[in-house]
Order: C-alpha cells, then sequence, then structure tokens
C-alpha cells in the first residue's frame, strides 16, 4: 500500500488550510474527512491519494476555468474587495498546485 508522510510544513500548512475550510462550512463529506484524517495524522494512505488527488484536480479546474463561480462568491460576499479575492484564489490555486505535486 502507497502511503504519503507529511514532513514538508508546506504541505502541511496546505492540507490543514483546506481541512479548516472543510471545518468552517462544517462539512462532514467524504472529502472533508480525508483532510481532516491527514490534517491529524500527517499520513496519506493508498486510496486516499487518489482521492485526494481527484479532489485537488477537480477543484483547480474549477478555478481555473470558472468565472461564473467568481461572480456568484462576490455576489454572495458583497464586501468582498475582488483584488483581494481575485489574491485568495490565486493563494489557493497555488496551494492545490503544490500539494498535487506532493501527492504525484
Amino acid at each position: 500500500m502507497a502511503k504519503r508522510i507529511v514532513k514538508d510544513e508546506r504541505i502541511k500548512v496546505i492540507i490543514h488550510n483546506i481541512a479548516e475550510d472543510f471545518r468552517f462550512s462544517h462539512e462532514t463529506g467524504d472529502y472533508a474527512l480525508l483532510f481532516y484524517q491527514a490534517d491529524t495524522e500527517g499520513v496519506i494512505r493508498g486510496a486516499q491519494i487518489d482521492q485526494m488527488a481527484e479532489y485537488l484536480s477537480t477543484g483547480l479546474a474549477e478555478l481555473q476555468d470558472n468565472i461564473q463561480w467568481r461572480r456568484e462568491f462576490l455576489s454572495e460576499n458583497p464586501g468582498m474587495d475582488e483584488v483581494k479575492m481575485l489574491e485568495n484564489l490565486s493563494i489557493i490555486e497555488k496551494e492545490y498546485i503544490d500539494l498535487l505535486a506532493f501527492l504525484r
């Protein structure tokens, strides 16, 4: 069984950030539990690697391609500065790319 032990501090922070996003939204689905476990244990095992990569790939595609999502986000958060929001999305995009590279 393949596994990835998370030793790199940047990767730990990325996993923690994603887990915190799930915690903030009170999600308890499969992906949320996957990131909670990785955040707590610091290990990603077997099929979890593929599941995490699938989540990240899908999220990355949505970040890169879906302008409508950005518009909806801004309309739901009227106090959000558009430039700041785009900067935040760029940070998320970079984190997803870095975590995907770690998983491969």
